[in-house]
């Protein structure tokens, strides 16, 4: 039952991202040591930036290289092969658009350009139980928890709920972070903030939380891109696994029981990718994003890729507990994705009360 994925966006920037994403796994995973994991990341990073994937959808006039979003989704797409454990959707896509939207030009350079590197916490982070719920008034106030972060941030962009967008940099007086490891490899901090004094400059823009919103869809959108490329390249791998492994002289491929789990993958595969494929169309056919579509892909990301990495656990055996399987690594990457941007229930509760 051969079966080889096609991208959802290929070319030049396709291929490239993915034998960087590719390098950077079999790089990681031959490491333990959480400080070379975090050099390592890094080291990629930088190189990402000396590539110009940050400067991808910065405008010509700011120091970027003009792209559009089928730019983004190519790079996100051969990420995605690999699991390139690096905040992309973030960086190449949120980032940027916020920054335009508070006309940022100078940040936007340094963005462009590699000088910065932002963590962007957008209104719907979640917030530390333990402390101060999250509020701003002159000082900032409270913690969120689990923000995705590139390695060594040297700024903070929050969107409030009321609308501002504040630029900090990490090192404020009364900002505190504790980083952490997730199960797909990328980078989270934890930020808590005790009296944090912002100055009007501080301040980008005020209004703007319809353009969190579409940033934040953006975000979910390129999400889905690495999503799908990432269930294709695991069920190549794990068609791989049981067409190779036998037992009691015959190839696990050949167990009907099996095949029917492989096909139950593929279709759900093949579902989110035509939503995906659909969202993406339409997102470069009108200047309104179709946040309707990207919400339904983006929940049914969550819900597939709880199946698919199910699947492809119990698939491999005792080896679906290992480190040492790339599929399984992809499996862990898919069931991160549900919580970026809106998880299943945000983006359901947001489809429901239209209907309401």
């Amino acid at each position: 039952m051969p079966f080889t994925a096609s991208p959802l966006v290929g070319g030049d920037a396709y291929e490239m991202a993915q034998r960087l994403a590719l390098e950077v796994d079999a790089e990681l995973s031959a490491l333990s040591d959480a400080g070379e994991q975090l050099a390592c990341l890094r080291r990629h990073w930088d190189a990402i930036a000396g590539l110009g994937w940050m400067a991808t959808m910065v405008a010509e006039d700011a120091g970027g290289a003009g792209g559009d979003l089928s730019d983004v989704a190519a790079l996100a797409c051969g990420a995605g092969r690999g699991g390139l454990p690096l905040p992309i959707a973030t960086a190449c896509v949120v980032a940027p658009a916020l920054l335009a939207a508070a006309g940022a030009r100078d940040m936007l350079a340094q963005v462009a350009e590699g000088a910065a590197r932002i963590c962007v916490i957008l209104p719907d982070a979640a917030q530390d139980p333990g402390a101060t719920r999250l509020s701003f008034d002159r000082t900032l106030e409270g913690g969120v928890v689990g923000v995705e972060t590139p390695p060594d941030p040297t700024h903070l962009l929050l969107a409030t709920k009321a609308g501002e967008l504040l630029l900090l940099s990490v090192d404020s007086p009364g900002i505190t972070r504790s980083l952490s490891m997730r199960i797909d490899g990328r980078l989270a901090a934890d930020w808590h903030f005790v009296g944090v004094a912002v100055a009007q400059e501080q301040v980008l823009a005020r209004g703007i939380a319809d353009q969190a919103d579409r940033a934040r869809d953006l975000g979910a959108l390129i999400t889905c891109v690495e999503g799908v490329s990432a269930m294709g390249a695991i069920i190549e791998q794990t068609i791989a696994f049981l067409s190779d492994r036998v037992q009691f002289n015959a190839p696990l491929a050949s167990y009907q029981a099996l095949r029917h789990r492989v096909a139950e993958m593929y279709v759900e595969y093949e579902n989110l990718r035509g939503l995906v494929a659909h969202a993406l169309r339409e997102a470069a056919a009108t200047d309104a994003l179709p946040w309707r579509d990207i919400a339904l892909a983006k929940l049914r990301l969550g819900e597939a890729g709880r199946l698919v990495a199910h699947e492809t656990i119990q698939m491999h055996g005792g080896m679906g507990l290992t480190e040492g399987v790339a599929a399984i690594r992809l499996a862990r990457r898919v069931m991160m994705a549900e919580f970026e941007f809106g998880d299943r229930s945000f983006q359901a509760d947001r489809l429901l009360a239209q209907v309401a």
